[in-house]
């Protein structure tokens, strides 16, 4: 066949299916890199700096489970051998199959320590157990890390595995949250201890028969505000706290305000609820934000206990949260008042079409859609399949779980958005279709009978918790006592030939561990529940201690009494944290303490709010302030406003991070692929609404542009991808010089393939061997061959493409150079090009050799 009237190969592929095997290319530093993982990523700087420069501060938290998406080519897996591991810190490095499989062959997985393990993501779950995967999940040490190729919306397939590798671990941890200990919660438990003065049990059945709205902050929780406005005199009104910005932007005040997570992250997106009147009763879990609850000026009730022991202080019969969400516990709540139905609002646990999460007044809806959804899905109250999370999901699998509860008990659920996830046990009805009973309630609601929430009651709940606290410290010292005098026979236990020296002080020390059991059983379980990483740390140590030897015995014991020690201290320290708290509650509510003393201290605790409920106490004793109680007033008040008027924070950031238009693009092309021409067509309705509407039009065309091709509307398809390669995002120009591409080669437009290939090539040289393949096929030997030849010096181990090369010097008369060629290729890889005799290309230049 003419060299002239060549067919033009098929060089571009649409699917995984379909890519050739990963190659590899050498850069200017020596790097090998995989061309389709990093392509040109370590061209500036080396893959040894750039690595260091990008993850300097991570990868060394310790007691963590790294999940990292990707190896970038094994450069990073290299940058993690490089370091010394932090202590209990395991790494599972996640590729693709076929980049596993090369990496592998490459020898890169040989002789790697014990720490570090790498798996193809069909099998990561599997190696991570063997990590311990159960053990990190407790301790919520799991971590997921994008690779620098996982990072580059330019590698889809990457940003695609980060993504489902997050949802993954999120899944798992929301399973494994609710039977784990968790540090932070008892830590804030301890700081809360003199603020949760009422339980939030006294509620119980006190609004039995009524009918309540719950409202959340899911995207339906605006087309139910003006309803619930004009019911609210018969509705019980719940709201979860981190709605209350819309609820004040529409002047509508819950009865019942929620929220439970400790994490200064709810803090953020909570404390405009700070400026409700004082009809709303915030209802909280022991462990909520302390400076959410420390501010809160009216009354709240506490769930759970006031203290992480058994106490005289912690009620009888605690009402209990219900997780992982704040709507699950404000669903029991509802539950425990006697509530006869309650109606969902805002409860949808699933994306929008358009990529929301969240109702309007939300950082969330405030950044625009959110575009790294993964395939995680649901079945919605219409009938269709909606994007979710895995915390939603957890979150609705347990809603289900309390409505079918309650709905025994004789209580009604009923979510009429269309767009929610559907859950056994609601039913959905619209909201014109419940029936609402019962005369207007008498507000503010009370608990029947009433509790007394007075300074006095306050004073004397925070001086029963300074008693409590100081008993426990003076047992956790009297703890740290017997541990040490432990810890001394241990270093006397063996001699120096490895045997026991005095077996007395064998038995002393089991008596030491019996009488720990005993007297201080609860407070060593507490220690643990605080120090698990460093427990879980020591235990694997100790669990094969039947096959260590007596020095190893004897380290064994060390380290664990060591952590047993470290973790008493650390209880102790929490709990004099706890104690100066409540001291400083008993100084307020004494009533002789002046505001210039107590501000500073609220000062340092971050909790400025103070100065309400203490001018409300102190403006009713019709006592004028004196001048260094108005400067700490008006500093406390400054404080305050600035703290409410911050629109800042980790929470925005995180936010913003899902609604990157860079997100976009990379699900552009998996749904693509997928050939999800309704998920395209939700993906440009979502980059419609974007916030940067100008950077938002170029991802439009390109969305655009890939529907129309779906659809089979290749015109409109090529004047889409026009508009890309016209605007100035050129981090989109790839894939739509891609598609033009792909259009020419099916349609023998060779002009059109070739320029497009030559433009592809200039911005990033993976495409080198594409746009040779069309020189040669359309007959420009000399251009080719000049393509082929740039292309082996960053992958001179590509034997195809020294096959094709070799076919292009043979097609052009250039016989020596093709026989050299060949020669070198039957010396390398004997029978790997092709099954003919490769010297008859030099004989029959015009035949071709099949490069495959």
């Amino acid at each position: 066949m003419d060299a002239q009237h060549s067919p033009i190969p098929p060089i571009i592929a649409d699917d995984e299916a379909h890519r050739p095997p990963p190659t590899w290319r050498v850069n200017r530093f020596g790097d090998r890199v995989l061309d389709a993982v990093n392509g040109e990523a370590f061209d500036r700087l080396g893959a040894r700096l750039t690595l260091e420069e990008v993850f300097r501060d991570q990868l060394l938290r310790e007691d963590t489970l790294y999940l990292i998406a990707g190896s970038d080519s094994g450069h990073l897996l290299e940058h993690v051998k490089r370091q010394a591991p932090p202590a209990g810190t395991r790494y599972l490095f996640v590729d693709l199959p076929s980049v596993h499989d090369t990496l592998r062959a490459a020898g890169l997985f040989e002789d790697l320590p014990p720490h570090i393990r790498c798996a193809p993501a069909d099998t990561w779950a599997e190696a991570a157990q063997a990590l311990s995967l159960s053990d990190y999940l407790y301790i919520d040490g799991v971590e997921v890390v994008a690779s620098l190729a996982a990072q580059s919306p330019d590698i889809p397939d990457y940003v695609s595995l980060a993504w489902e590798l997050r949802e993954a671990a999120a899944s798992l941890r929301w399973r494994t949250v609710a039977v784990r200990g968790s540090e932070a919660f008892i830590t804030c438990q301890l700081d809360n201890a003199a603020d949760n003065v009422v339980p939030a049990g006294v509620w119980r059945g006190a609004l039995a028969g009524r009918t309540g709205v719950l409202l959340a902050g899911g995207p339906s929780l605006d087309d139910a505000l003006d309803w619930v406005k004009a019911h609210r005199e018969r509705l019980v009104v719940l709201a979860v706290s981190r709605i209350s910005r819309r609820l004040l932007d529409v002047g509508l005040e819950p009865d019942f305000l929620f929220s439970v997570d400790p994490t200064e992250m709810s803090y953020e997106i909570s404390r405009d609820m700070l400026r409700f009147g004082e009809s709303v009763a915030f209802i909280h879990q022991y462990h909520v934000n302390p400076r959410l609850l420390a501010q809160w000026p009216h009354r709240s009730y506490y769930l759970g206990n006031v203290l992480p022991w058994t106490s005289k202080l912690n009620p009888s019969e605690p009402l209990l949260g219900v997780g992982p969400t704040v709507t699950n516990t404000a669903l029991a709540f509802a539950g425990a008042l006697g509530l006869a139905r309650v109606i969902l609002a805002g409860v949808d646990l699933c994306f929008t079409p358009e990529g929301y999460t969240h109702a309007r007044g939300s950082n969330e809806r405030a950044v625009g859609p959110r575009f790294d959804l993964t395939p995680l899905t649901v079945d919605t109250n219409a009938g269709q399949r909606a994007c979710t999370t895995a915390d939603f999901a957890a979150a609705a699998q347990t809603l289900s779980q309390q409505a079918l509860y309650w709905r025994s008990q004789g209580l009604e659920i009923y979510n009429p958005a269309t767009g929610a996830a559907r859950m056994e046990g609601v039913m959905h009805l619209p909201l014109e279709q419940i029936a609402l009973e019962g005369a207007a309630l008498a507000r503010p609601l009370a608990p029947s009978p009433s509790v007394q929430d007075t300074d006095e009651t306050r004073l004397l709940h925070a001086q029963r918790v300074v008693r409590a606290m100081q008993r426990k410290l003076d047992e956790i010292k009297a703890l740290e006592g017997e541990l040490r005098h432990a810890r001394r026979v241990v270093d006397k236990l063996f001699q120096a030939d490895g045997s026991i020296q005095n077996r007395n002080l064998r038995k002393r020390l089991d008596k030491l561990e019996a009488s720990i059991d005993v007297q201080h059983r609860e407070t060593a379980n507490l220690i643990r529940q605080c120090s698990t990483h460093a427990f879980l740390r020591a235990m694997r140590t100790t669990r094969d201690v039947d096959s260590l030897d007596a020095a190893g015995v004897q380290q064994a014991l060390a380290a664990y009494y060591d952590t047993y020690l470290e973790g008493a201290e650390r209880l102790r320290t929490q709990i004099e944290r706890g104690l100066d708290r409540a001291r400083l509650r008993a100084q307020e509510y004494a009533q002789n303490t002046p505001l210039s003393a107590l501000a500073p201290r609220w000062l340092t605790y971050r909790e400025p709010g103070r100065w309400r409920r203490w001018t409300n106490r102190r403006n009713a004793s019709d006592l004028p302030l004196s001048p260094d109680e108005q400067r700490a007033l008006q500093t406390l008040q400054d404080a305050c406003q600035a703290d409410l008027q911050s629109t800042g924070g980790a929470h925005l950031a995180r936010a913003r991070t899902h609604a990157d238009l860079r997100a976009a693009r990379v699900r552009m092309e998996e749904l693509f692929s997928r050939r999800d021409a309704k998920a395209l067509r939700d993906l440009i309705a979502g980059l419609e609404q974007a916030q940067d509407a100008d950077a938002a039009r170029s991802y439009q065309a390109l969305a655009q542009g890939l529907l129309a091709e779906l659809e089979e509307r290749e015109d409109d398809a090529l004047a889409h991808y026009d508009a890309v390669l016209q605007s100035e995002q050129r981090s989109l120009w790839p894939l739509a010089l891609l598609r033009v591409a792909n259009w020419a080669l099916r349609h023998q437009h060779t002009e059109h393939a070739r320029q497009a290939l030559e433009c592809l090539a200039s911005l990033t040289p993976r495409y080198l061997l594409p746009y040779a393949d069309v020189l040669a096929a359309i007959g420009d030997l000399s251009g080719a061959i000049g393509e082929y030849e740039k292309y082996l010096t960053d992958h001179p181990d590509d034997i195809h493409a020294m096959a094709r090369l070799a076919r292009s010097m043979a097609h052009a008369g250039h016989s020596d150079a093709a026989r050299v060629m060949i020669e070198h290729i039957e010396r390398v890889a004997p029978g790997v090009v092709g099954r003919r005799n490769l010297h008859d290309l030099i004989d029959s230049p015009k035949s071709a050799i099949n490069p495959e």
